[in-house]
């Protein structure tokens, strides 16, 4: 297990509907194969780290696990899980078990080359597995002075776990317990032979991973004896081409249909190599090839895809905002420059009445004096004839 804020803790987020209820399928488990462990890791994070690669956990040797489930809308996060000493970057609070896209190292994290990933299909689980994370949102970890509960599940303590330790949605539990009750109570369908607890990383991904558990999978995505044309196989190989290895702008460039089909035909590609009667008729090197391929193939459909248009998105509203703000302070100063049309004209109007007014009296003054004047003189004419 990771931990420190820069290795994510335990190595242990409305928008426009994309698909169609009907077709919700992909749900994986994603796992962080065994690496070294982070320099920035404290002592005791250390010590968990190498315990739980090396300590009662089957190969492959695995630090971490989560869910990721697919979106149906842009704002939709992917990535579930819980990590040990995550805190929240406004409060310094633990966060307990939570959807990771609100983190600021999401995108450093799980770029990693070592993640893994197993597919989970069944109906309608998306929407089920989505509801029971939200559900688990906020759940803790284990505590310290339980070993963070690990010890319960290597043998022989893990036969006792469930006897004692609450499986309910906000008990306490590591990432494996975590992922291993949001499945349990979400599929009810799904073959979880044990308690959740039962569950390490590394026991949880080789139970879902199992030769038959492929098989059975594979035959309902691709029923035996339905044929398919070889346009449509060169047609998903050349999309999971493009999310796989084209550049960001071509990736964001995808629809958000064609994004998600190129990461189910990735998982499609982990049940072929994984199906089979036994081990024997798997090729563990295709099979951990096409596991790696998947799970890059959700790293650039969320943060390269997803995460990209629904910021395009958000560009593409404060753009719209922005033009209407200024549509609105242009109407705004054209209305106040007619406003002062109109005031000036009606100054000038009043300017111009008050002149013509001033000009009439003058005139009138004038006139009246004239009459004076005439009446005076007349008057004079008047008193001299006399």
């Amino acid at each position: 297990m990771r931990a420190g804020k820069e290795e994510r803790g335990n190595a242990g987020g409305g928008g426009n509907l994309i698909l169609d209820a009907k077709l919700e399928t992909d749900v994986a488990l994603v796992a962080m194969q065994a690496d070294a462990t982070s320099e920035n890791a404290s002592f005791v994070g250390a010590c968990i780290d190498v315990s739980v690669q090396t300590l009662g956990q089957p190969s492959p040797a695995l630090t971490h696990c989560e869910l990721w489930v697919a979106e149906r809308r842009t704002t939709d996060d992917n990535h579930f899980g819980t990590y040990l000493g995550q805190r929240d970057d406004a409060t310094g609070e633990l966060t307990g078990a939570m959807w990771t896209s609100g983190l600021r190292s999401s995108r450093l994290w799980y770029q990693k080359d070592t993640w893994v990933a197993i597919p989970v299909f069944a109906v309608n689980a998306e929407a089920s597995v989505r509801a029971e994370c939200d559900q688990s949102r906020g759940t803790p970890y284990p505590s310290p002075w339980t070993l963070f509960d690990y010890p319960w599940s290597v043998w022989p303590l893990r036969s006792l776990g469930g006897l004692f330790l609450s499986d309910g949605p906000h008990a306490s539990a590591h990432c494996a317990a975590l992922s291993a009750r949001v499945l349990r109570h979400a599929l009810p369908e799904l073959p979880l032979r044990h308690n959740s607890h039962w569950y390490g990383p590394s026991s949880l991904y080789l139970e879902l991973s199992t030769p038959h558990q492929m098989k059975r999978a594979l035959h309902l995505q691709r029923p035996p004896g339905v044929a398919r044309s070889i346009v449509e196989e060169q047609e998903e190989d050349e999309l999971l081409r493009v999310l796989l290895e084209e550049s960001d702008e071509a990736v964001a460039a995808m629809t958000p249909a064609e994004s998600r089909q190129a990461v189910t035909i990735a998982a499609i590609k982990v049940l072929q190599a994984g199906a089979g009667d036994s081990a024997d008729d798997v090729d563990q090197t295709l099979f951990l090839k096409a596991q790696k391929n998947y799970a890059r193939a959700m790293f650039r459909h969320t943060w390269v895809g997803r995460v990209g248009r629904h910021q395009a998105e958000l560009a593409d509203e404060t753009e719209a905002a922005v033009a209407a703000a200024e549509a609105e302070e242009e109407r705004k100063e054209a209305a106040a420059e007619a406003a002062a049309a109109r005031a000036r004209e009606a100054a000038e109007a009043a300017q111009a009445n008050k002149a013509a007014e001033a000009a009439a009296a003058v005139e009138a003054d004038e006139d009246a004096a004239a009459e004076a004047a005439a009446i005076a003189e007349a008057t004079a004419r008047f008193s001299a004839g006399a």
